[in-house]
């Protein structure tokens, strides 16, 4: 609580400083103008369901362009958090599971989603299987921090990422990349754009990732680890039906195999063989040789009409997965035990948007949302021959959930908005499992269910924000907003029904946005509070993720975000993310090391004080980018670097991961104005082995599954 009035009273202190050279700055508008070509770009987002600049809008945002997060080498969801303050992604067999500010959720399968949403192109991804980004037709990803509960809805606690592929052009265009690069690696990716016919456009991207060798080994049986292959294919089309109306329908598919996070026993401990682990530090030793292949494919259709006074949006979408999955839950090259399933996904969801247009002092927009899903482990093995038994068993999970909502924004003044909004979501989970449970000796199978339940939750969400501009450059706001993320049940859970209860997240910010020196230097900085009930946790029950609900806890903190150009060609970016957060008091398990190997179940212990997990306190990005002409060829030179302090991985504090720091860095030379290209590129080029998972397997061990160590290679591009 203390952090909340000294982090709004520097922004307003900020603000005020600034206001005065932002002042003289406006006065030059003339200049200000001649510096769009040389200044920071300016960057439209659609934070709040219509395309404003983000430097307007009262909500904290890092947007980051196509060309941007090419530059930065960023070809995956889960390297966002290495460019964007407050966003930790740490991966979670498939893809990633985002967390804002301290609120996510470790592990979102089986019917339970993220407290992180994920949009493309305006289409909800309840459960992204492979990589959303992996697209290479990406116009923009903006990061919206905070709850976003009134115009994007459920389990958007933490925040959204938004992700807007491009649009398909009215002249022919194209892009092609070929590369290989370190563990045998091979990319390829193409682009093609035009016009069909009047009032028809479509595009096709298609990206292909192949590394045929992994990080490290499997020592029980001499094959690689972290292997993969992945191809998505997206194609849009739109169509002009007339002066006011348009269509853009979206098809897309993704497959992806590869590599269930690898686990080894934690370094320095003794699993509970009381044998060290031996092997590399990305190396494994597991009778399991890890597995994760997933499938997805979607359509959407975005039909929009504009009116005199208001534009009409609707968007069907269907998404189908499936993710199969086989790992070692104990890290050990012994039968004692593992998991192995599938967890298909079928989504359907319909939005209705009307927006104003209009250019008076009120501007709104109203809306209405459907959504249906089914999910589940259907089926999922433990197989545990060492423990004497087997167990087969299938949940499935059912959502439907309505929701109607309204935000406007009237200008009280040219300088000052007030911005109030209203959602209501009623929403029904059902659940079914059944299994069987195998004793090996003596045989025998007990029956595990049928067992099912339902519940139904009505939730009103709610934004309130203040914004006042005191130059056209510097800006600040204040809000409170509501948000939810639903509720589920705890998909492993077979002979009952475990319901966790919906979270709910009451957030207070205050913000500065600021365009300095004729928009050669932004400042953008956010102060926050939470208020967090209900929060949905996650454990290990026999090698399978479970959810279970927390109490409560209180986070605060604060955002910065700093661009610079100081020179033309160069382009100075720094990133600062603290979060301070503690839960309140309830009781949660805790396990401890046995000195000869293993690890053991303790008494109960109170939550009061601990920190959230996968949340570092602090969080630092820096980039820098420099272009200069070489005679008739382009020279671009990237380099970035992200440091995490310490954070834990589990409620109670023991296990946790060091801080860390990573370097990104590459050279991009292009020709023939600009047609033509040849890119190196590293990532991680310390090779530091850093967690991307980490719990305890009691009694087993303590395991982790690195992140991607070191990757390097080499890019050739063409443009037509």
């Amino acid at each position: 609580m203390s952090l909340r009035v000294p982090a709004g009273a520097c922004l307003a202190a900020i603000a005020f400083c600034l206001a005065a050279p932002a002042q003289a700055q406006s006065a030059a508008g003339a200049e200000a103008d001649s510096a769009e070509t040389t200044g920071v770009a300016d960057i439209v987002v659609t934070a709040q369901k219509r395309s404003e600049r983000m430097q307007s809008v009262p909500v904290a945002v890092s947007a980051f362009s196509g060309d941007n997060l090419a530059a930065k080498g960023v070809r995956s969801i889960t390297d966002l958090g290495a460019i964007t303050p407050g966003l930790v992604i740490p991966t979670a067999g498939i893809g990633g599971s985002p967390r804002i500010r301290g609120v996510g959720t470790q592990i979102s399968q089986g019917g339970n989603e993220n407290s992180v949403a994920i949009y493309v192109d305006g289409v909800y991804y309840s459960s992204p299987g492979s990589d959303v980004m992996s697209f290479n037709n990406i116009a923009q990803v903006a990061v919206l921090k905070g709850p976003q509960g009134t115009l994007f809805g459920r389990n958007a606690t933490g925040g959204l990422l938004q992700i807007t592929t491009r649009d398909p052009g009215k002249t022919f265009e194209g892009s092609a990349q070929v590369g290989y690069g370190n563990l045998n690696t091979i990319t390829g990716s193409a682009y093609l754009s035009g016009p069909l016919s009047g009032g028809l456009s479509a595009d096709i991207s298609v990206d292909y990732k192949n590394r045929q060798d992994g990080f490290g080994k499997n020592l029980f049986n001499g094959l690689d680890v972290g292997t993969m292959e992945s191809l998505s294919v997206r194609s849009k089309w739109k169509a002009e039906l007339g002066e006011a109306t348009s269509a853009t329908l979206i098809f897309d598919y993704s497959k992806l195999k590869g590599a269930f996070p690898a686990y080894r026993p934690v370094p320095d401990e003794l699993p509970l063989t009381g044998v060290p682990f031996a092997g590399r530090k990305f190396d494994v030793n597991s009778d399991v040789q890890p597995l994760a292949d997933s499938e997805d494919y979607g359509v959407s259709l975005n039909l929009t009409h504009e009116f005199a006074g208001a534009k009409l949006v609707s968007i069907s979408a269907y998404r189908h997965g499936n993710w199969k999955f086989a790992f070692d839950s104990e890290s050990l090259p012994l039968p004692i035990l593992s998991a192995n399933g599938a967890v298909p996904n079928k989504a359907f969801s319909q939005e209705l948007q009307l927006i104003s247009n209009g250019s008076g002092p009120l501007s709104w927009a109203l809306g209405l949302y459907y959504f249906n899903r089914k999910s589940g482990f259907i089926p999922a093995h433990l197989v545990a021959p060492a423990l004497g038994f087997l167990q087969d068993f299938s949940t499935f999970q059912n959502t439907e959930s309505f929701a109607g909502y309204g935000q406007a924004t009237y200008k009280v003044s040219d300088a000052t908005a007030l911005t109030l909004g209203l959602r209501l979501t009623s929403e029904t989970k059902s659940y079914f499992a059944e299994g069987v449970f195998r004793n090996l000796s003596p045989a025998f199978n007990v029956p595990l269910g049928p067992t099912s339940d339902s519940k139904k939750v009505t939730k009103l969400t709610w934004r309130a924000a203040l914004d006042h501009h005191f130059t056209k450059g510097v800006m600040v706001y204040a809000s409170y907003n509501r948000g939810f993320k639903s509720g589920g049940y705890d998909p492993t859970s077979v002979a009952v029904a475990s319901y966790i209860r919906p979270e709910v997240l009451d957030a207070f910010e205050v913000g500065l946005k600021s365009d300095l020196l004729d928009r050669h230097l932004r400042i953008n900085a956010a102060g926050y509070y939470y208020s967090f009930k209900d929060i949905q946790l996650n454990t290990y029950l026999n090698g399978l993720p479970a959810v279970y609900n927390g109490k409560s806890a209180k986070i605060s903190g604060f955002d910065l975000d700093v661009t610079a150009i100081p020179v033309t060609g160069l382009t100075l970016t720094a990133g600062l993310g603290y979060v301070h957060d503690r839960f309140d008091d309830f009781s949660i398990a805790r396990t401890g090391l046995i000195p000869t190997g293993g690890i053991t179940q303790l008494a109960n212990i109170s939550a009061k004080g601990k920190r959230l997990p996968n949340t570092p306190d602090w969080t630092v990005n820096l980039g820098a980018e420099y272009k200069v002409a070489l005679g008739s060829a382009n020279l671009a030179l990237a380099a970035d670097y992200f440091h995490s302090t310490k954070w834990y991985s589990d409620p109670e504090n023991r296990l946790a991961q060091e801080a860390y720091s990573l370097v990104n860095a590459s050279a991009t030379l292009s020709f023939g104005e600009d047609r033509y290209s040849v890119k190196a590129w590293g990532r991680n080029l310390g090779n530091v082995a850093y967690a991307s998972q980490l719990f305890p397997q009691v009694p087993v061990a303590d395991v982790v599954a690195y992140a991607e160590g070191r990757t390097f290679g080499v890019t050739l591009g063409a443009k037509f």
